[in-house]
């Protein structure tokens, strides 16, 4: 029986007359054709259809969502780095020749445990108790160590195809110690740095809002109204303390009276920052967020679209980009000297004014900045089937800058709308030098060649032909092609920069601009080592504030030419 199918995977059914379902049996000959085994002589409706295939069935559907979703990791990598020195001036003992040890007093002098570095800034306290080091009062250099820690991890998902993830994550920590291990007591100061990724996306998009409202932001309000909070959970940290020894007030029991945590120190003031402005800040007291507290960034891109049949007919390739980076960071910081531990990074400074000991964080800490930017927000990358390239992004970026020294915050904002494009003419013949063909005229010239043409051509057929294989083979020969390059470039960038004063609440714009950017570059190939490049770029600028600039507007045109001798 023919039944035209298609199919080897049937459903085969027969119906009597009355109604009633008839048994068969039938064997699959190919695809549109079955043969009916059943021995009987009986008048049925023979209905034949092909079985649904299990492509379009919910249960595999299902099946290959969860499989797809459960093996979107593509890549994980982890990179950890942690370098240390120790620099130990004034050491006493000689050193020996194999691995700088010297046997003396029941014991390797420096220790094997320093020779292959396994040692801490405990080290210095541990030599200066065996008497290793020169202790007096003439000996001004002191030991130093240094650390840097690096943590970085990059994952690439593809939850579906065509759509990528790129997740990034970074922690640093550099730090340098100085040990005055010649006093008593080993005064120690300690400098560095500090950055770390995060994720402020929560207040990216707040609206600035216009001078004759101030500016208003919720986000920074907030900070505000919770730096009393944290000024409150610090001073109860101290509630069963005691003030040290060596200072005015030794032995007492803390008391608000004699001077608190100050409301606008880097201990309060820095963690309200991070709850204000980013995701993972919550309730920490921390200035350097700890690494469970470490977020990642990443980049998105998605090119399904050209694979649509109308997309396909005009596109090459079709690519929608999204992009996200936010890093904070702490540029530099420095211990008090006159700190004193109490206990998880807290303890007491001498008060300048009063000389009495105050309870304060053990580092001092001028600025901190979050550094966020969209690059793009969304972008789309073009390529035409006439080879013709385009692109269109929108980028945001935001840079938000903590001084407690001015108690200020500086949030500077820029948007930027940018389209390019750009156009490649390959083997175009301007003045005539030498004859290059391009890639379609060789194809074309090949097809020619192939089209059964049994006489075969002439020496002299296949120089004048200017697609025969033999001007191909003078145009490889040389290596090079007349190419023109072509290119214009649109930007629209709109930035500002406001001052929020935290002591008053009020906001002011010190600085931004409208620039508007117009390029277009034209390169061309004379010869192998020769480039003539004509170019135009238009600059428009217009200041925010009046009151200290003026609008400019610049414009640059020329045409060089570049020659080339490495090739």
């Amino acid at each position: 029986m023919k039944h035209n199918q298609r199919s080897k995977k049937l459903q085969v059914t027969a119906i009597r007359p009355d109604g009633t379902r008839y048994p068969v049996r039938f064997q699959v000959v190919d695809a549109n054709s079955i043969l009916i085994t059943t021995q009987d002589t009986a008048r049925v409706k023979l209905t034949v259809r092909p079985k649904r295939r299990k492509e379009d069935q919910g249960w595999y559907k299902a099946l290959q969502l969860t499989s797809r979703i459960a093996m979107m990791v593509r890549n994980v990598s982890v990179s950890y780095t942690n370098k240390y020195n120790l620099a130990v001036p004034g050491f006493l003992p000689q050193v020996g020749d194999i691995f700088g040890q010297r046997s003396a007093g029941g014991g390797m002098q420096p220790g094997l445990d320093f020779a292959f570095g396994f040692v801490d800034d405990g080290y210095v306290r541990r030599a200066v108790d065996r008497g290793w080091l020169l202790t007096s009062d003439s000996v001004i250099t002191p030991a130093t160590s240094s650390r840097n820690e690096d943590i970085q991890i990059r994952a690439t998902l593809e939850p579906f195809t065509d759509l990528k993830f790129d997740l990034n994550a970074s922690r640093t920590v550099n730090e340098s110690r100085s040990i005055q291990y010649m006093y008593a007591g080993m005064p120690t100061t300690r400098t560095g740095s500090f950055t770390m990724t995060t994720i402020s996306i929560g207040t990216a998009f707040e609206k600035t809002g216009s001078a004759d409202k101030g500016y208003p932001s919720k986000a920074f309000n907030k900070f505000r109204e919770s730096l009393a909070g944290y000024q409150q959970r610090i001073e109860l940290k101290y509630t069963d303390a005691t003030y040290p020894q060596g200072t005015a007030l030794a032995g007492q029991p803390f008391d608000p009276a004699n001077g608190t945590i100050n409301q606008y120190s880097a201990n309060v003031m820095i963690p309200a920052f991070l709850n204000a402005y980013t995701v993972g800040g919550g309730g920490s007291l921390d200035i350097f967020p700890a690494l469970s507290r470490l977020l990642p960034n990443w980049t998105v891109s998605y090119s399904g679209l050209s694979r649509l049949p109308r997309m396909k007919r005009i596109f090459k390739s079709f690519n929608i980009n999204h992009g996200y980076k936010s890093v904070y960071s702490v540029g530099s910081y420095n211990t008090y000297t006159s700190y004193l531990e109490y206990m998880d990074g807290f303890g007491f400074v001498n008060d300048v004014a009063t000389g009495n000991p105050t309870p304060s964080g053990m580092y001092d800490v001028s600025t901190v900045s979050i550094n966020e930017s969209f690059a793009p927000l969304a972008g789309v990358d073009m390529t035409f089937h006439n080879n013709l390239t385009a692109k269109v992004e929108y980028r945001k970026t935001r840079v938000l800058t903590l001084s407690m020294t001015s108690q200020q915050i500086t949030e500077s904002r820029s948007n930027d709308f940018v389209i390019g494009l750009g156009y490649k003419i390959v083997g175009l013949n301007l003045f005539g030098s030498q004859k290059s063909i391009t890639s379609k005229e060789a194809a074309k010239a090949d097809r020619r060649n192939k089209s059964g043409k049994n006489r075969r051509p002439s020496k002299a057929d296949d120089e004048k032909k200017p697609g025969s294989s033999s001007t191909k083979r003078s145009s490889s020969s040389q290596g090079f092609s007349n190419d023109l390059n072509l290119r214009v470039d649109f930007s629209l960038r709109d930035q500002s920069a406001l001052n929020r004063d935290i002591l008053s609440g009020l906001t002011q714009a010190t600085s931004g601009n409208k620039a508007l950017h117009i390029s277009f570059s034209a390169d061309y190939a004379l010869s192998k080592y020769l480039t003539l490049t004509a170019f135009y770029d238009h600059q428009f600028n217009k200041p925010l504030l009046t009151t200290s600039s003026y609008p400019t507007r610049t414009q640059d045109f020329g045409v060089t030419l570049k020659f080339i001798l490495n090739r």
